[in-house]
C-alpha cells in the first residue's frame, strides 16, 4: 500500500465522513481496506461494507459503526449518508462522484477528500516497485491523460510484455484504444 496521502498518520478521532475520490483503478478501496485495518483509531472497530445497488439504496439501521460505502458512482447512492451520519456512524467512501457533490455533508459533519488519481509520483513507485523502467515525461503524458491510475497502467503493461513503460505507453498511443466515458453525474 502506498500512502501518499499520509493517511495513517490522520487523527480521525471526530472525523465523521471520509471521501476517496478517483476514478476506477485509482485505489479507493485499497486505502479504505488498509485504513480499517492498520488506522490506530479504525482496527478496533469491524467494518460494514455495502455496495449500493439497485434504486432504493436500502441499508440496515446502523448506530455508532464503522461503514464502508464501496464503489459510490450516482447521486442517488448518497441518500443514506445522511441518515448514517446522523445515527452517529463514521463513513467511509469509495466514490467516482465530484467532491463537490459530498459539501452539504461536509458542512454539517467533520469530513475529509481524498482525491486518488492526480498523483504522478505514486504511478512512478508503482513501476518501480513492479520493477518496470520508466521516465518522467512517459508517466506525466500517461496521468494527463488517463489520471493517475494502477488499471490502466497494468493494462497498458500487458499489450508490451517486457518492455519499460515508455515503450509500452508509445505502443498503446499507437495500435490500442481506450475510451474514457465520463460519468456525468461526477464532473
Amino acid at each position: 500500500f502506498d500512502d501518499y496521502h499520509r493517511l495513517m498518520g490522520l487523527d480521525l478521532v471526530s472525523t465523521r465522513l471520509l471521501v476517496y475520490q478517483g476514478m476506477s483503478g485509482s485505489g479507493k478501496t485499497t486505502a479504505i481496506e488498509y485504513l480499517c485495518k492498520h488506522h490506530r483509531q479504525l482496527r478496533e472497530r469491524s467494518p460494514h461494507t455495502f455496495r449500493l445497488t439497485g434504486p432504493r439504496c436500502l441499508l440496515p439501521p446502523l448506530q455508532n459503526e464503522l461503514v464502508v460505502l464501496d464503489d459510490v458512482r450516482f447521486l442517488r447512492q448518497l441518500l443514506p449518508l445522511r441518515r448514517l451520519l446522523r445515527a452517529g456512524n463514521t463513513v467511509l467512501v469509495a466514490s467516482h462522484l465530484a467532491p463537490v457533490f459530498f459539501l452539504p455533508l461536509r458542512l454539517l459533519w467533520p469530513s475529509r477528500v481524498f482525491v486518488m488519481d492526480q498523483d504522478e509520483g505514486k504511478i512512478e513507485r508503482y513501476l518501480a516497485r513492479k520493477q518496470v523502467g520508466f521516465s518522467r515525461q512517459a508517466v506525466a503524458q500517461y496521468c494527463r491523460l488517463f489520471g493517475a491510475n494502477y488499471l490502466d497502467v497494468d493494462f497498458i503493461l500487458e499489450r508490451r510484455p517486457g518492455a519499460d513503460f515508455d515503450e509500452a505507453l508509445a505502443y498503446f498511443l499507437k495500435f490500442c484504444q481506450l475510451d474514457l466515458t465520463p460519468n456525468p453525474l461526477s464532473s
